[in-house]
């Protein structure tokens, strides 16, 4: 699904077919930013303001080895483990699978006038542009998330990356986490991911939050821009 160009490519049989719908809720700099520039902003996992992964910013500091069965290999370069700082600093790009829209995670991740993509886990790996030893990315992780009580960190290989405590169960969440190379610098917050934005969107919601007008206006500037026709403002009446 990548053309070979990843060194490690993973994703989860357990998750199912890979045409499922997945959503991304996201500030509208954000997605303008990734229209512009086709990169999809990618927050480092250590700046992450869930109280879960601060448990591994505290207290994740060994390093993990990737069972030969996780790994699906696209190149012949060798498995690298993943340390502590894989896990801790690598980008994530975070998606639920909930198609229903949700009122909290506009308020939660978008914000009065931020937007919320539509893709499908098939399409979002098909729009990486990612071309190992140019791009800083090593491998890519995707995966549901699963969630358990009390949630600490494991050295087992998928829960380092796929759970989390059950207050988030809400979110039915389906993260991609890009593990950088070793020669790229860690100082920055983020990371901007190439893709294809015409491949990753099948549709473009704009907040609800946002007035009439503006959301009219957004929708048309929007379309006449980029090219996408499947731009519309959200469903959810705010009273």
């Amino acid at each position: 699904m990548n053309d070979g160009k990843l060194n490690w490519y993973y994703y989860n049989p357990n998750d199912g077919p890979t045409n499922r719908v997945i959503c991304h809720y996201m500030r509208l700099d954000y997605l303008l930013q990734l229209l512009e520039t086709n990169k999809l902003y990618a927050k480092r996992r250590r700046e992450n303001n869930d109280a879960n992964e601060g448990y591994y910013k505290k207290y994740l500091e060994f390093g993990f080895s990737v069972a030969d069965q996780i790994a699906v290999s696209y190149a012949e370069n060798p498995k690298r483990n993943l340390t502590y700082k894989d896990i801790v600093d690598c980008p994530i790009s975070c998606w639920t699978k909930t198609e229903r829209e949700s009122y909290l995670m506009w308020k939660s991740y978008a914000g009065e006038t931020g937007v919320r993509i539509k893709s499908s886990i098939h399409k979002l790996i098909a729009s990486l542009q990612l071309d190992l030893g140019k791009e800083g990315v090593d491998k890519v992780y995707c995966g549901s998330m699963n969630y358990c009580k009390n949630f600490l960190p494991s050295n087992d290989e998928e829960k380092q990356f796929f759970s989390k405590d059950e207050v988030y169960a809400d979110e039915d969440e389906f993260r991609f986490y890009f593990v950088m190379s070793d020669d790229i610098d860690r100082k920055n917050t983020s990371h901007l991911i190439p893709i294809v934005p015409n491949i990753m969107i099948d549709e473009i919601l704009l907040s609800p939050f946002l007035c009439k007008d503006a959301a009219n206006k957004l929708v048309r500037m929007i379309k006449c821009s980029y090219g996408f026709e499947n731009v519309e403002q959200s469903k959810i009446e705010i009273k």
